[in-house]
């Protein structure tokens, strides 16, 4: 029992510190009206230039009043935000950049009284939230931001991956056709040297046969010798087919070779960008669980 409540507990602690929470507190800061209390948010790694804008925008929601943009300060005078009240809220508000978070800073004021801890929670807590969701809203679309470009960067990788992959089964496809020609010329040898035997048998019996034409007719000695002549040129044909069959058969095997060696360097950055894959792959799945836990 002792047993499953202490690991209920630290369940409960890894689960706390897991989330990605947006904290609002309430300070007193200075605007160009004066120093008067202010929801104060920090917006972990958002981008100024879109949380700005996403912030006007968001002020403006429900509302045919314009933002004031002056000397660093967002004011809006008239806002009606029925969830806090249904009298009219001037919102002062500024965004400062720091590294890697922004700082945003609220008032608001209602019937001439700027919105505290000591209003009633009906005004209060709903107030809270308006800059609450905001802040959470801005951190969840830096995240998301994140995501997409971790997201291109991986897609470039199984990219690469892809292509060195068609890379590798070129070069087999390569391997088994050289290969597969090593094997045809060897048959081809086979039955060159048939060939050259047969040949050598030829030319022996006709060379016997002008020994025995030795006392007949100059023109039928003439004419086996012109025979013998042509029976030798076809071996030394036969014999040069043999050299170039070996020659082709010596390419084929260096070039095997080749690939084998290019294979091998191919199989390597497989396994390193196999390695990066998964790296980004963790990387965003830390981002989406990150994404997931912010409230």
């Amino acid at each position: 029992m002792k047993k499953s409540l202490f690991i209920l507990f630290v369940s409960l602690i890894v689960s706390a510190q897991a989330q990605e929470e947006i904290v609002v507190t309430m300070k007193n800061k200075s605007f160009s009206i004066g120093e008067v209390p202010a929801f104060v948010s920090f917006i972990p790694e958002a981008n100024y230039a879109q949380v700005a804008k996403a912030w006007e925008k968001y002020l403006e929601q429900g509302t045919k009043e314009k933002v004031l943009f002056e000397n660093g300060e967002y004011v809006i005078l008239s806002k009606v935000y029925e969830k806090v009240s249904s009298a009219p809220i001037n919102i002062y508000a500024y965004l400062k950049e720091y590294e890697r978070e922004l700082l945003l800073v609220c008032a608001m004021q209602m019937n001439g009284e700027f919105i505290s801890k000591e209003m009633d929670e009906e005004i209060y807590i709903p107030a809270k939230k308006y800059v609450r969701d905001f802040a959470v809203e801005s951190y969840k679309n830096a995240v998301s931001d994140k995501i997409k470009e971790e997201e291109k960067v991986l897609k470039k990788l199984e990219s690469d991956k892809n292509q060195l992959t068609l890379q590798k089964e070129n070069i087999l496809s390569s391997i088994n056709q050289y290969e597969r020609n090593t094997i045809t010329k060897q048959d081809d040898i086979t039955l060159n040297k048939l060939d050259l035997s047969n040949k050598v048998i030829q030319i022996q019996a006709q060379k016997e046969l002008i020994l025995q034409l030795a006392n007949a007719g100059e023109e039928a000695q003439e004419e086996a010798e012109k025979v013998l002549k042509d029976m030798e040129k076809d071996f030394k044909k036969l014999q040069k087919a043999n050299e170039n069959l070996h020659q082709d058969i010596a390419y084929n095997e260096s070039q095997i070779r080749l690939e084998e060696s290019s294979k091998k360097g191919i199989e390597s950055q497989l396994k390193f960008l196999q390695l990066d894959i998964d790296d980004q792959e963790y990387k965003l799945r830390k981002l989406q669980q990150k994404l997931e836990d912010i409230q």
